[in-house]
């Protein structure tokens, strides 16, 4: 196996848009307590030694996992593979953003283990120079995503309600917020398998609002089959949130049964059923391992528990194979 030993400070500077640093499984590549690492503006600064292995760190706009509720900005970074217990401090260089950042108050360190999003960690900002340092360090915490996110204070939105429907070949879209602070416009988005998020379109938010406000949104050309929508509600600094995600059917005939993700993602498999029916789960072997009944629409399984294989999830006639990593 192929090691890498750092001795002094190293600084890697992006050379492609996706992949910024990459160790392969037969390499690790070791950060020595008290040394400082910069990869392409997340710099680490480890008070205990790391190593990291198999594992490629990208940049994106939004969060990978199960979106977080607080609003964040558009700088995301995700190691592919959860880091090995990192205990130490982080800066994060949010320069490449800074114009759509207007205000810096309430910035945190928001990241996710590998399991589920942590509560924001406090920090000081440098709004000359940009960067957000953690001011306490973190203890034996694995790193999957990180970005920064407003900590406290009241969310741009209160959301009421979000629905989708058919009418005749369209869907039609409906949301309505109790409150609004700030917000600059809603991000109308669209899937055909959950994850496969396009942009449809945008509708201007209230700005501030103390009472109700309702919207609307129509989809001309929904595909043939299963629907999914979502808003990305974003506020006038630059920070933006999901809403849930609804679904509408479109020609779908005696279609019962569609699951996301697929492989499954942090234990959690989404259903969509036509109609409220038990669903049951077998394992490769045909052992039944699970069954519940759910209703009509998008609901939750919790597979945390279940060794990682190939399993099929089964709703009346219709049967579907899932695979959980």
């Amino acid at each position: 196996m192929r090691k890498l030993i750092l001795s002094i400070a190293l600084f890697f500077v992006a050379l492609a848009a996706k992949a910024q640093f990459t160790v392969t499984a037969s390499e690790t590549f070791f950060i020595k307590s008290g040394e400082t690492v910069s990869i392409d503006g997340l710099t680490l600064m480890p008070t205990a030694d790391l190593t990291l292995s198999n594992t490629a760190l990208t940049i994106s706009t939004t969060v990978a996992n199960t979106p977080i509720t607080q609003p964040y900005i558009p700088k995301v970074y995700k190691f592919s593979n959860t880091t090995a217990a990192f205990t130490g401090l982080i800066r994060f260089d949010y320069s490449s953003v800074a114009g759509s950042v207007t205000n810096t108050t309430g910035l945190a360190l928001h990241y996710h283990n590998g399991a589920a999003w942590q509560s924001p960690v406090a920090g000081t900002v440098s709004s000359t120079a940009n960067f957000f340092e953690t001011s306490n360090t973190f203890s034996a915490v694995g790193l999957n995503e990180l970005t920064l996110s407003t900590a406290n204070g009241p969310l741009p939105v209160t959301w009421l309600s979000f629905t989708a429907a058919k009418k005749e070949s369209t869907s039609v879209l409906n949301w309505s917020t109790a409150t609004e602070q700030n917000t600059s416009d809603f991000v109308v988005q669209h899937s055909t398998g959950g994850n496969d998020w396009k942009t449809l379109g945008t509708v201007r938010a209230a700005g501030n609002a103390t009472s109700r406000r309702d919207y609307s949104f129509i989809h001309q050309t929904p595909v043939s089959g299963y629907n999914y929508y979502r808003l990305i509600q974003r506020d006038q600094d630059g920070l933006f949130a999901y809403s849930k995600v609804v679904s509408v059917v479109m020609g779908a005939g005696d279609m019962v049964l569609k699951v996301f993700p697929n492989p499954v993602q942090e234990g959690k498999l989404t259903v969509l059923l036509k109609e409220a029916m038990a669903v049951q789960l077998f394992d490769a072997s045909g052992r039944q391992v699970l069954s519940q009944r759910l209703n009509a629409g998008l609901q939750t399984m919790n597979v945390a528990g279940l060794p990682a294989g190939v399993y099929y999830l089964k709703a009346g006639a219709e049967a579907v194979s899932v695979i959980i990593q």
